[in-house]
């Protein structure tokens, strides 16, 4: 009997290498979850942001989702970039190089280390309480189609 594989295995992966299948590349993001990270996005090999932020989701199967990078939130979308390499090989340390086409993000993650005074991380806490105001209406809120505006009714 001949044993046909239509879908690419998955991936052995030791502290370091490169992820392509959705599943994977989820996976290897996975420990970034709720960290303060060092981002780095450049396009054609030039630095066209960087900064800190927290990992708020990493999503692998949301394609209505776009991938994020803000110092307030980092939403990473792992359909958004066609692989992802890493190298977790040193304690504490995590490096990892999205791509997408010609651009790239690199994202760095080091345990316990202190961050640089130009670079201020101030916590999801503090973004919250200070940056902006949040509102959560209750679904009925929002007007549906078949309602009709005030001046209609009359």
């Amino acid at each position: 009997m001949e044993n046909e594989q239509h879908e690419p295995a998955p991936g052995l992966f030791v502290n370091r290498g490169l992820a392509v299948l959705r599943a994977d590349k989820a996976n290897v993001l996975r420990p970034l979850l709720r960290q303060t990270v060092a981002y780095r996005h450049l396009r054609d090999g030039e630095l066209v942001a960087r900064g800190v932020g927290w990992v708020e989701e990493v999503l692998g199967d949301d394609p209505g989702v776009s991938t994020l990078f803000t110092p307030l939130t980092i939403t990473i979308n792992v359909d958004a970039f066609e692989s992802v390499q890493f190298d977790l090989a040193e304690p504490g340390c995590l490096l990892y190089t999205l791509r997408a086409r010609d651009e790239s993000v690199e994202i760095e993650y080091r345990a316990g280390a202190p961050l640089t005074p130009e670079t201020p991380v101030r916590t999801w806490l503090e973004y919250r309480g200070e940056e902006y105001v949040q509102i959560e209406l209750p679904t009925g809120a929002w007007p549906t189609i078949n309602e009709s505006a005030p001046e209609d009714r009359a």
